[in-house]
Formats: C-alpha cells, structure tokens, sequence
C-alpha cells in the first residue's frame, strides 16, 4: 500500500512540475548596426541607411547613428564618398561601373565596418512580358464564422528572363495602378471622376535564378503579380475599372545576394516551427574589421536596375478573349492614389 502511494505522488509531483513556466535567458544585446543599403545605376534610388539594434526587451526605437563616415571603394583604390542627407542617411554622387568590384567602408566611433567585395553586374533585361487567366481557391467566412470555399479569377503577370555568366540572378519589385472612373447615374451633365490606386506584392523579396541541377539558360514563367477581376469594394462604388498600369523594376544581382534574400524570405514565411530561422541567424556580408565581437546585421549588394511599364486592360464579362497588354515608353510619376473631377491626369491610358 505504500508503495502504491510513493508512486502516486511521484506521478501528481511529475505532472504539477510540469505546469511550472520556463524562462529562458536571453542575452540583452544592443547596439549593433544595422545597414539597409541598395545601391544602383539609378542615383535616385541609392541609398545608404544605418541604424541600431535595439535590445530584445526594449521597446523604446534606438537613436540615429550620427557621426559615420560611409564609402565606395573600388578595385583600384578608388573612393566614391557618400553624401549625409539627413542623420544616418547616405548617398552617392556616383554610378559604379559594369564589372567593377566595390566594397562598403564604413567608419563609426573608430570602429572600421567593411564589405565583402562585389561585383557590379550590366543592365537586366527580359525576354517576355504575358499575363493569363488563374482561379484561386479562396476562404472566406459566412455569418456564422464558417469558412466557406470560393473560386476567385486573377490576371496573373509573369515573365521570362535570359540567364548569362554576368547577370544570372534577378529581384523584382511590382507595383499596380488600378485607373478607374465614375459618372454619376441618370444625372444630366454630371461630372466625370477619374480616380486611381496601387497594389503592391512587396510581402517577400520576388527574387530568381538558375534552378539547382538545371542546364537552363533562361527564367521561365517568373510570377510577378495577380490583378482581380473583382474589384468590388476597392473602388468607388458604381465605378467602372478603366485599366491597370503595371510598374515592373527588374534589378539584377549576384548569387550571394539571392541566397541572402531567399534566407529572409524563409524567416518572413516562418509559421513558428521550432527550426524556422531568425533574423539573427542569417548573417550579412558586413564585418568590423577592428573588433570581431561587434556584430553588423545587412547585406551591402551593388544592383543594375531597369524599369518597365505596361498598360493591361481586360474585361470580367469576356475574361479570356477581351484582353489588351501594351509597352509604355514614357515614365512619368505616378502618385499612390488620388482622384480628379473633369480632369484625366496627364499619364493616363
């Protein structure tokens, strides 16, 4: 009988030191830097951008990192200085070359912060530009909280891109602008309000090259962006989708940099398995060269960049047939959204 009770407890002792809540220690680093950078053949994209990191348990953002001095060098000795714009914000006065190698140098509180050297890749082009017809399964919940399935028809944009020795990986950044218009019904001279809005696919980096254990020598079918046939509720209602222009930058970029951004889209797409990456756990190409414990979080990449637009109109009554996709050649600036009475904007299409 005793027995039976020692070995009772022992079990109700087991399961009630279970209900005990673990705290584990976590190291309260901060202070490291942080580099957000990109830098083109486009001076008004270039950007170098530092900041701090701040501690797990901080809440309070960390200050602007003043005093750094931020530069391209060059194979040959060369140095390209960055410009302060505004507190811990650089930029640069010059384009790097095709084929040249450049590394990052920044210098910060007499700490010395460098890049891996990289190579400045040529100008990104595309084969093709196509658009075709998908159905989306979809769930969305009726009145009682019960998701309910639903077939949903997209536009989705792809294109094919070449594969060469000098520019073999790819990130692309979408933008969509939705032209709409709207006349007031069965009102004699009622105005005409021609409105606009942008939708982006910016959730993860939209980056490819070579698949491995493929002889391929192009990008096939590289998704970009789904556009609705069914705009209800995005727009005005009673307005009519007059058409889309679709704003396509293509940069292109190195194998490294390809393996560093697809880590990240890992980390972005985690859904908190125990093995999904951390930020932390995916390391740059930025070192402090004169204190190995200082840690640099970023990736300093050199892109060639180009930029496409399209001008895509298709119809929801005749989904299959009635479809137009046309190059643009001009480029003019296009706010996010907006609208006008009486007055087409000038870029309109």
């Amino acid at each position: 009988m005793i027995r039976k009770l020692t070995c009772l407890f022992l079990v109700l002792y087991s399961v009630t030191a279970c209900e005990e809540i673990y705290h584990p220690p976590i190291n309260l680093v901060s202070g490291h830097l942080i580099v957000d950078a990109l830098v083109t053949n486009d001076l008004k994209q270039n950007y170098v951008h530092l900041s701090k990191a701040s501690a797990f348990y901080d809440t309070n953002p960390m200050g602007p990192v003043t005093g750094a001095t931020v530069n391209l060098l060059d194979s040959h000795g060369n140095t390209i200085p960055g410009i302060e714009s505004s507190q811990g914000f650089f930029n640069f006065k010059k384009i790097p070359e095709t084929g040249q190698n450049y590394k990052l140098r920044i210098l910060l509180n007499g700490d010395i912060y460098e890049s891996e050297t990289v190579t400045m890749p040529p100008n990104p082009t595309i084969d093709s530009f196509y658009t075709e017809r998908v159905e989306k399964k979809e769930y969305a919940t009726n009145a009682t909280g019960v998701p309910i399935p639903t077939t949903v028809i997209y536009r989705e944009l792809y294109l094919d891109a070449p594969i060469t020795p000098a520019c073999a990986n790819y990130r692309f950044v979408t933008r969509a602008v939705m032209e709409w218009v709207y006349v007031i019904p069965n009102t004699p001279m009622a105005p005409t309000i021609y409105g606009w809005q942008s939708l982006y696919n910016n959730n993860i980096y939209n980056i490819a090259g070579p698949k491995k254990f493929s002889q391929n020598d192009k990008i096939e079918k590289q998704p970009l962006m789904m556009l609705p046939y069914n705009t209800l509720g995005m727009i005005q209602s009673g307005a009519s989708v007059a058409g889309w222009i679709f704003i396509l930058n293509q940069y292109g970029t190195s194998k490294e940099s390809f393996d560093y951004h697809e880590k990240l889209n890992n980390q972005l797409t985690a859904d908190g398995n125990l093995l999904d990456p951390v930020q932390t756990q995916i390391y740059g190409n930025i070192v402090c060269k004169t204190d190995s414990t200082k840690k640099a979080f970023g990736y300093f990449d050199l892109n060639s960049t180009r930029q496409y637009r399209y001008f895509i109109s298709f119809s929801d009554a005749q989904p299959s047939d009635n479809l137009i996709v046309r190059e643009l050649t001009i480029y003019p600036e296009i706010s996010n959204d907006g609208k006008t009475v009486n007055l087409r904007p000038e870029w309109w299409e």
